[in-house]
C-alpha cells in the first residue's frame, strides 16, 4: 500500500534558478518521506503559498528579491508559525546569513551539497533541530571577529566561571548545541519537555543570547559544551577512576 501524503514532510521551494527548482522537484517525485506542495521563482508569491498550502518546510533562495529575503521570512514565519525555514546559499555574507537566522529561519545549506544532504536537512529541521553547514559556521565566526580569520578558540576560564551554570544546565546546553530539539532533550534526560524549555530560557540570558541557533554559535568559547568536558556531569563515577 502506497504511503498517504499527509505523513509526508510538506515542502515549499522558493528559489530564482529553473534548474534548480527542477532538481528539486524530480528529488521529491516519488520520494518516501518528502512532498513538494508548491514552486515559486518570485519572493512576491511565497506568502500566499505558503498560507494555502501550510508546509512543515521552506526552502528559500536567499538570491530571491536580490539578497533581501529578511522581511519576507519574517511574514511567512508570522503567518505559518509552525512551518520551518531553511535557506539556501550560494556564497552569500556572513551579514546575509545573520539577518537570515535573526529573522527566524532555522537552518541554511548550501546549494553545492549533495541532495541526501538536503534530505538530511529537511528532516533534521522538521523534527525540530537547528542545520548549518561548516562554512556558515566559518562565515558567522569570522563576523563575530570583525571579519579576522577565526581563531583557535580556547575555554575562557574567567567567562566560564562567570556564567555559573548548574549541572542540568550544562547538560541541556551541551545537547542543545548538538542540534536537540527541546522533546529530544527531554527524552534523553528523563525529564518533562516544560523543564527543558525553562531550563533553555534561563542559558539563554546567562550566556547573552535569544535563540539556540545562537547558542550553537558560541559554543566554541565555552570548554564545558565539549564532549570531554560533559564526561563528568554525564558519568560521573567513570571521571573519577
Amino acid at each position: 500500500m502506497a504511503e498517504r501524503s499527509d505523513t509526508k514532510i510538506r515542502v515549499l521551494v522558493a528559489e530564482s534558478f529553473e534548474l534548480v527548482r527542477i532538481g528539486l522537484r524530480a528529488l521529491f517525485e516519488n520520494h518516501a518521506s518528502v512532498r513538494l506542495v508548491a514552486e515559486t521563482a518570485c519572493i512576491e508569491d511565497l506568502l500566499n503559498l505558503a498560507v494555502q498550502h501550510k508546509p512543515d518546510v521552506v526552502l528559500v533562495d536567499l538570491h530571491l528579491n536580490n539578497g533581501n529575503c529578511t522581511d519576507h521570512i519574517i511574514k511567512l514565519l508570522n503567518a505559518c508559525p509552525d512551518s520551518k525555514v531553511l535557506a539556501l546559499s550560494h556564497q552569500n555574507s556572513e551579514h546575509t546569513y545573520l539577518q537570515t537566522f535573526r529573522a527566524g529561519a532555522v537552518g541554511i545549506i548550501s546549494k553545492h551539497q549533495s541532495s541526501e544532504l538536503l534530505l538530511k536537512a529537511i528532516h533534521a529541521i522538521h523534527a525540530g533541530q537547528v542545520w548549518f553547514d561548516r562554512h556558515v559556521t566559518k562565515l558567522l565566526w569570522q563576523a563575530q571577529f570583525d571579519g579576522n580569520p577565526m581563531p583557535e578558540i580556547q575555554p575562557d576560564a574567567k567567562a566560564t566561571h562567570q556564567l555559573k551554570l548548574s549541572d542540568s544546565e550544562r547538560q541541556i546546553a551541551y545537547l542543545a548545541c548538538k542540534g536537540l530539539s527541546a522533546k529530544e532533550i527531554s527524552s534523553q534526560l528523563l525529564v518533562t519537555e516544560k523543564t527543558v524549555r525553562n531550563q533553555l530560557s534561563i542559558i539563554y540570558k546567562k550566556i547573552g543570547v535569544k535563540k539556540q541557533i545562537e547558542l550553537c554559535l558560541k559554543a566554541p568559547l565555552y570548554g564545558y559544551f565539549k564532549d570531554s568536558y560533559m564526561v563528568g556531569i554525564f558519568f560521573p563515577e567513570d571521571s573519577e577512576k
